[in-house]
């Protein structure tokens, strides 16, 4: 045949189809290619999605630790000014068995009754149970870690995380005071105290050997 002669249509067909299988095996491969690296992409971008809301959660987690840091510390400078106040007032103005004083900030009240966390406990939260429908709010049983650091004698005290101005905190002391139970409370109005609000059953504590 001429090499100007244009070829037949079944040479045409030949043609292209000899084209097409030569191609097929490295179209598909492509394809199968693309597949694949669509899936991977798909993949890190999920990953991406999951560690941008790891690293989120654990900078809350951290803000929160860092918040709640901040509380506790801010607590302990409170209740350190409370517990100093407390002892500077029982040095100054001695209170004589059973004997009442309520001055702005302070209520103290030196009870006659005998005292035991062990027995005496469970009396007040029966009481705060019945009166308030709720559970007493202790905030520190005998000695604690931080009771530790500021270097106060806290074994046989109880503190309650009620505002003593608050209608709960009245009714608590008064409580205590008819059951002849000694206690200290004290509110924001202690300078050096912002706030520190609470009321410490059991006798003053007072500073353990070795601290000043």
């Amino acid at each position: 045949m001429d090499s100007t002669t244009p070829p037949t249509p079944l040479a045409h067909e030949s043609l292209v189809r000899a084209v097409r299988d030569a191609l097929h095996p490295t179209l598909s491969s492509m394809v199968e290619h693309h597949t694949l690296m669509q899936s991977a992409l798909t993949a890190l971008r999920e990953q991406q999605l999951v560690l941008a809301d790891q690293q989120l959660a654990l900078q809350a987690a951290l803000s929160t630790l860092t918040e709640q840091q901040n509380t506790t510390r801010l607590n302990a400078e409170k209740m350190f000014g409370v517990q100093m106040r407390m002892i500077e007032v029982g040095k100054q103005r001695p209170l004589a068995r059973g004997g009442y004083e309520e001055t702005p900030g302070l209520v103290r009240f030196n009870g006659p009754a005998p005292w035991s966390l062990a027995e005496d406990v469970p009396k007040l939260q029966r009481f705060f149970q019945a009166r308030f429908g709720r559970s007493l709010p202790i905030s520190a049983h005998g000695q604690t870690p931080l009771h530790d650091r500021m270097g106060f004698d806290h074994r046989n005290a109880l503190d309650v995380a009620l505002d003593p101005s608050s209608s709960d905190g009245r009714a608590f002391m008064e409580y205590l005071r008819s059951s002849g139970i000694p206690f200290i409370a004290a509110w924001g109005a202690i300078p050096g105290a912002a706030s520190g609000a609470h009321i410490h059953v059991g006798q003053p504590s007072p500073r353990l050997v070795g601290r000043r």
